[in-house]
């Protein structure tokens, strides 16, 4: 039975670099009255019994029996009061330290700590977790409250062990969702450095999207979803502004007329060129080859 869950004062969990601060830890039910609050902290609520609703960041979302729920630092959220649903619900709220130390001389410590950053760094502020309970953290939630209810010797040691049980075995249900995060943002860095090396190998060439996309593999909506998310712009853009700054090494090392730069570059006529390198620039092709030449007079 899971009863009289309270300690509101902060224990910390030594660990081998570092140590994590367990700063709450509460069972709670539907007579709780939750205003919407914000903290520095990582929170884990836990439903035990009942459905428990949950206001983040203005979404009501529902958590079920069974199921956890991760709120990273500075996420507004509150549960939604209802006295006439029962339910019974555990939150622990924990910080990381900011800074981890891997230089102590051992591969355990180093592995602590990259394992540590690797989950957490990927929890992103203004984001929510809800995840099913496949490693019955709940079973660590009846020996937490035995312990604080009975504290027989070395209760206080014991505690400590199973409040970092609990954030592992949560976090083991979260994984596969934060890891498949860092594995897609990965996937589409190396694919737009794949993308730029293309581009810079056949900026001069008839290319475009479609060809691009045929020569990745993918399709031109994941194209563009990449460079979205890796240069906050379009494909098409991306690829005039490269063909833009190698049209300005050709002003600035030859004496080539805009017409013949432009055909060099990939532009599909020179009033092309002119129009984007005044709309970047902001000036014209010949003020900026006067410019760039004058300066180097200077030097």
């Amino acid at each position: 039975m899971i009863n009289n869950i309270y300690q509101p004062y902060i224990t910390r969990i030594p660990m081998l670099t570092s140590e994590i601060l367990i700063r709450h830890v509460e069972l709670l039910d539907n007579r709780t009255s939750e205003f919407q609050h914000s903290h520095n902290s990582y929170e884990i609520y836990y439903s035990i019994e009942g459905n428990l609703r949950i206001n983040v960041s203005g979404h009501i979302i529902s958590v079920p029996t069974g199921h956890l729920l991760l709120l990273p630092p500075h996420t507004w959220h509150g549960t939604i009061y209802e006295p006439d649903v029962q339910r019974k619900y555990f939150i622990i709220i924990f910080e990381l330290p900011e800074n981890l130390t891997k230089n102590i001389g051992t591969n355990y410590a180093e592995f602590e700590t990259s394992d540590i950053q690797r989950i957490f760094s990927n929890v992103k502020e203004g984001k929510y977790y809800v995840a099913r309970d496949d490693t019955n953290c709940c079973n660590i939630i009846k020996k937490i409250s035995t312990e604080l209810n009975d504290k027989k010797f070395g209760w206080q040691l014991n505690i400590r062990s199973l409040y970092l049980s609990f954030i592992i075995l949560a976090m083991r249900n979260l994984i596969p969702e934060t890891y498949a995060e860092v594995d897609e943002n990965s996937q589409n860095v190396n694919l737009a450095i794949k993308i730029s090396k293309y581009m810079h190998a056949n900026y001069n060439k008839d290319i475009s999207l479609q060809s691009v996309a045929k020569a990745m593999y993918v399709t031109t909506r994941h194209v563009n979803r990449v460079f979205e998310a890796c240069f906050a712009t379009t494909f098409s853009k991306t690829l005039s502004i490269f063909r833009l700054n190698y049209a300005k090494d050709y002003l600035f090392k030859t004496d080539y007329s805009v017409d013949k730069i432009a055909n060099l570059v990939g532009f599909s006529s020179s009033r092309t060129l002119l129009k984007l390198f005044h709309e970047v620039e902001g000036i014209t092709t010949t003020q900026y080859r006067k410019m760039v030449r004058k300066s180097k007079i200077n030097e």
